[in-house]
């Protein structure tokens, strides 16, 4: 999955973001946020950032 289709699944889920430094956003969800690397909209993000990001914002 790339950053870009991570944040279109992240917005169906309800999720807000916030621009944050150096290609980053901010991802809040129900009171919880973490951070979403936007580095090359077309690269494979690794599977452990995903989960990693999905535990952060309560949705396992």
């Amino acid at each position: 999955m790339t950053s870009a289709e991570f944040k279109r699944w992240l917005q169906r889920q309800g999720a807000t973001f916030e621009p944050a430094k150096g290609g980053h956003l901010w991802v809040m969800l129900r009171g919880r946020r973490a951070i979403l690397p936007m580095h090359g909209r077309r690269k494979e993000m690794k599977t452990g950032t995903v989960q990693a990001i999905k535990k952060q914002l309560g949705l396992q």
